[in-house]
């Protein structure tokens, strides 16, 4: 498992490297496609404008789950505040834990058998 000074939150390569492999299925087509990715001052002004305060270490995790809100929800989450609140929402669940997001994510590459090379990530 991936740790350090963050503590199991995403790095920003390794961010950058799983939103660059997110795909969604185009509702007309069902084909699988690259998402229009977020880039991290997007992210920033997303929760800026929904008033989302994070600990600076949450960044790149939030980075994350907004790129994965576009991916996999996009029939549940359709707004932007509908997105930021998602966020706010898995990273500050009071029973949960901010890590949690890395460890699926860890776990779906496991069960994909796609590597992840952390040497390159960390």
């Amino acid at each position: 498992m991936y740790m350090d000074e963050n503590h199991g939150l995403f790095s920003k390569r390794l961010a950058e490297w799983a939103i660059s492999n997110m795909e969604m299925k185009d509702p007309s087509t069902h084909e699988m496609k690259s998402i229009k990715a977020p880039t991290i001052e997007e992210t920033k002004d997303l929760l800026e404008k929904n008033k989302i305060e994070l600990p600076q270490e949450f960044l790149y995790t939030a980075w994350y789950l907004y790129a994965m809100a576009m991916a996999d929800y996009p029939k549940t989450l359709k707004t932007e505040e509908q997105k930021a609140t998602f966020i706010e929402e898995t990273l500050c669940d009071p029973d949960g834990m901010p890590e949690n997001v890395l460890a699926c994510f860890v776990a779906k590459m496991c069960n994909a058998e796609i590597p992840i090379f952390w040497e390159k990530y960390l």
